[in-house]
């Protein structure tokens, strides 16, 4: 908004009123009013009345010397008529009357060179000459030029940047992380993040207003310099119960023996049941924390060298057993057996008295009295006792082959229909368990599981057999001895 004030053209002298007229200032402009005129032989005074000249008394008439009445001379006298007076910006004409004077035409230039000059009916007025300026430029103080706008100084153009002006327009220079738009005229933000992509940040970069900050991935941390990630050592916050170990951008927690990392957190370690585990112990498990112990039967067995198995103790050889000088310790699985075997009658014992568990065999040959007949006709002729110690096998697949027979000759393994067996198996348990393989050697097998503790006599017969005739037949009787348990 521009204030213009009036110049007073008539104080400053600027006017160009002639020496007839007097200059009266207008508001923009000014006009120049006709002056008294005295008629010859007087002259005005400083009150604006006429008097006469070269010192004479004033010579005041009843017509006034102005000119605004008329004299008209009488024969010794004189007679006033009232004269025809114009007003401002009009004069009087040759007929008499009065007329519109064109002050435009009738002085030199009345108005300021930047004015143009409008007469009017009995004036005129001054205007302004209309100047058109262009966008981006104001008309200066005193009309006559278009000055150029700063537009730095009017309201925020450029918000919180600098603003440069410039002529016809303006630019803004813009803080660091800010762009020009040369549309809106505005200092934008920069989103340098995808300005300069992978080129800022070594992990995450995040875009903020004039700037953007860098950030890392989980595991890692921002390192001095605000752009790289170093790793974080987190085992330094021991987030593990137990074992911390550090990996590049993250970390691994491990577990003692004897105990497993939690599925969910992966950081608690838990007690492993190891007791829970198929064959870990061959009796009994304990778990305890981190560990487990195996027990084994209150007697007749010890752990063995990995602490899971039981181990039979040979009372025996060890001498802890409690058999008579008579009897025969034979050694089972889980405990001792004080065995006394006799031979039959018509039959004696063969052979030296043995040592541990090979003095269980037994063999007893035949000897017959003399004259006796039936005696001599039985073709049984040698009678062995033996003992065996077996597990109980509760899940038996297949057939467990346990005894092998041999005889003194090669039994024959293609047989006539009516000759009989080489080997036969003539008392077994109830549930007939056990069988023998009739081929050229025997082979006693179990066939079904038996639960013990339980003790059953196997009675197995060997039979050589010529022309279809049995000639001899010998008996092994193997006493088995099956224990509680699998091992």
């Amino acid at each position: 908004m521009y204030i213009f004030l009036d110049i007073d053209e008539c104080a400053v002298g600027s006017h160009n009123c002639g020496a007839g007229f007097a200059c009266v200032n207008t508001p923009g402009s000014f006009y120049c009013d006709l002056k008294v005129v005295c008629r010859d032989g007087f002259t005005l005074d400083a009150s604006g009345k006429c008097i006469e000249e070269k010192g004479l008394v004033t010579v005041i008439s009843l017509c006034q010397t102005s000119m605004s009445a008329l004299c008209v001379n009488t024969g010794g006298s004189f007679r006033c008529e009232q004269k025809l007076v114009c007003g401002d910006g009009f004069a009087l004409n040759a007929a008499g009357g009065c007329t519109d004077v064109d002050e435009c035409s009738a002085h030199t230039s009345p108005c300021q060179p930047s004015q143009t000059c409008v007469n009017m009916v009995g004036s005129y007025s001054c205007h302004a000459n209309a100047i058109s300026c262009p966008r981006g430029f104001h008309l200066s103080v005193n009309g006559t030029r278009c000055k150029d706008v700063n537009e730095c100084l009017v309201g925020t153009k450029c918000a919180k940047h600098v603003c440069v002006n410039l002529e016809r327009l303006y630019r803004c220079e813009c803080r660091t992380g800010y762009m020009f738009n040369s549309v809106t005229k505005l200092c934008e933000d920069m989103n340098e993040c995808t300005h300069y992509p992978g080129r800022l940040c070594a992990h995450k970069c995040e875009n903020t207003e004039g700037s953007y900050r860098c950030s890392c991935a989980t595991g890692f941390k921002l390192a001095y310099d605000g752009r790289d990630c170093q790793d974080i050592n987190e085992c330094e916050d021991k987030p593990c119960s137990q074992e911390c170990t550090n990996v590049y951008g993250s970390y691994q927690c491990y577990c003692h023996r004897g105990y497993q990392l939690n599925d969910v957190d992966g950081m608690t370690c838990e007690d492993i049941d190891e007791c829970t585990l198929p064959n870990v112990c061959s009796y009994q498990c304990v778990n305890t924390p981190g560990d487990f112990n195996c027990t084994c039967p209150s007697s007749g067995y010890t752990h063995s060298y990995d602490a899971c198995t039981c181990q039979d103790i040979d009372e025996c050889a060890a001498g802890t057993h409690s058999c008579s000088a008579k009897e025969t310790c034979f050694n089972v699985q889980g405990g001792f057996r004080c065995l006394f075997i006799e031979c039959p009658p018509n039959f004696r014992r063969a052979g030296k008295r043995s040592e541990g568990n090979a003095s269980a065999v037994v063999r007893c040959v035949k000897a017959c009295q003399e004259n006796d007949g039936n005696c001599a006709r039985d073709p049984v002729r040698i009678i062995t006792s033996t003992a065996l110690s077996l597990p109980t096998l509760q899940r038996l697949k297949e057939p467990e082959e346990i005894v092998l027979l041999r005889t003194s000759a090669e039994a024959k393994q293609n047989l006539l229909p009516d000759e009989p067996d080489v080997f036969d198996i003539l008392a077994t348990d109830e549930l007939l368990s056990f069988d023998v393989i009739k081929a050229a050697h025997g082979v006693i097998r179990q066939i079904k599981p038996v639960l013990g503790p339980k003790e059953l006599v196997l009675e197995v017969t060997m039979k050589y057999v010529q022309s279809g005739v049995v000639s001899q037949q010998n008996i092994v009787l193997i006493h088995v001895f099956i224990s509680e348990f699998w091992f």
